[in-house]
């Protein structure tokens, strides 16, 4: 698995983007990555990680059974985030959830679709059986994806999360 990263791919526009395993050394410029997501999109990834400290198990190196963060660059930095989480209980090891937010100027090009395929992919390789995804009831784009690579909406939970301003969201 680690031997597959770095990969190259070719975006919808030509550009190339690498996928590759997050490392200590991406930790300034993924703070910097999070922070550029518009805020009202922030609030919904399961972590706050415009925090340096919320991103420290990420850098001890792929952890099966806790997170596998994986990061794409295009020209040199980073533009989507995805991450691959298992559980270390025997009773849910064999479930997953994945999440990935790509830069507001790189969506559009193929991104979500690319790193949410990546985790799926390892996914299988890690023999998770089921992969979840939660995702805003409003996000017809990341929903379109998921269905595509073969998620099934397994149900629906009415004003799930707030915003900072206190306002619910299904999801």
């Amino acid at each position: 698995m680690l031997d597959d990263y770095p990969k190259e791919f070719e975006l919808r526009d030509g550009q190339n983007a690498i996928v590759r395993v997050a490392t200590r050394e991406d930790e300034v410029q993924l703070v910097l990555f999070f922070l550029s997501i518009p805020e009202d999109q922030r609030d919904f990834v399961p972590y706050d990680l415009t925090d340096q400290e919320n991103l420290q198990g990420w850098f001890a190196g792929p952890n099966w059974e806790e997170a596998f963060p994986l990061v794409a660059e295009v020209n040199g930095h980073i533009a989507a985030v995805s991450l691959l989480k298992g559980y270390r209980a025997p009773w849910c090891h064999h479930i997953g959830e994945c999440w990935m937010i790509v830069q507001e100027d790189s969506r559009g090009l193929g991104l979500g679709r690319l790193m949410a395929s990546e985790a799926c992919s390892l996914a299988n390789d890690l023999a998770i059986e089921k992969l979840k995804a939660e995702v805003r009831a409003d996000d017809s784009g990341a929903i379109k994806i998921l269905k595509q690579l073969g998620f099934k909406l397994s149900g629906s939970l009415s004003d799930y999360i707030k915003d900072k301003e206190g306002q619910t969201h299904d999801v």
